[in-house]
């Protein structure tokens, strides 16, 4: 039987609450929106789709947050701008805050870093090596922060007696951080250090890790903090289990537990 189950929408919201910023105020000409009611309180109400993707659900979880704010006006959100009947993009989200217009980019991603990379904010990839922190800043600087001020984005302002000058833009971008096993105490100077959860390893390395037993949550529960409410492997089905996985070349994610009842979280690398 596989060890993926379905755990509540609630612990999903508080693992995606409980994700820092990956940085205070700046990086890469790119300003972090901070200002979210963290004092929130309560779970949104997730519309029923089946199934939804991880990024949508993260989208709705922003917006119930935004719109819980008392200085805070959500504007518009998932604004498609077409151009000759064709989506050329979206605009994620616009608000107004305390008198201020903001253009709103969410993300929310899970970053593996690689020491062997020379340059450190580039060290940080996705699981699968097939995407990059440094090329999403690019993809925003270049793509999705632009299409505000694309022809096109201008009769939607128009509508709202807007223009995109109006607005300031800025990233609502959260992240969970993965190191490799023996860099687990590291701090790093581009990003916020607090966004670490867990370690990384390759399948080799689990003979570290002995009378150990195992979960491998689904998608939308790698925002969950590890709790011991699951149907943990042992350690030979979970490693039948994450051969396939790995097989494919795709790293999942998982959790692990010592036998004094300690968990951890961590990515095992198919690279």
């Amino acid at each position: 039987m596989s060890s993926i189950e379905l755990l509540p929408m609630n612990r999903r919201f508080d693992g995606f609450r409980n994700t820092q910023f990956l940085w205070r105020e700046s990086l890469d000409g790119l300003k972090m929106y901070t200002n979210s009611d963290t004092s929130t309180r309560g779970y949104p109400k997730v519309d029923a789709v089946s199934p939804i993707r991880l990024g949508k659900l993260i989208e709705q979880f922003v917006l119930w947050e935004l719109e819980k704010g008392e200085s805070t006006e959500v504007l518009k959100s998932n604004v498609q701008v077409f151009s000759k009947q064709i989506t050329i993009g979206e605009l994620d989200c616009l608000v107004k805050q305390l008198g201020d217009y903001i253009h709103l980019e969410i993300i929310y991603k899970f970053y593996l870093y690689d020491p062997s990379i020379p340059e450190e904010l580039q060290r940080w990839i996705g699981p699968n090596r097939n995407d990059s922190l440094v090329q999403k800043l690019n993809k925003l600087k270049e793509k999705q922060l632009p299409l505000l001020f694309h022809e096109e984005a201008a009769h939607l302002l128009h509508e709202m007696n807007l223009k995109a000058t109006d607005f300031k833009q800025k990233v609502y971008f959260k992240a969970q951080l993965f190191v490799p096993f023996d860099l687990k105490e590291s701090t790093f100077r581009n990003v916020n250090s607090q966004c670490v959860k867990g370690f990384y390893i390759c399948q080799g390395e689990l003979s570290l890790f002995v009378n150990y037993t195992y979960y491998i949550p689904e998608k939308l529960d790698w925002l969950v903090d590890p709790h011991l409410d699951v149907r943990w492997l042992t350690a030979l089905t979970f490693q039948n289990e994450i051969s396939v996985h790995l097989a494919a070349k795709k790293s999942p994610l998982c959790w692990m537990k010592s036998a004094d009842g300690v968990i951890s979280k961590f990515f095992i690398v198919w690279w």
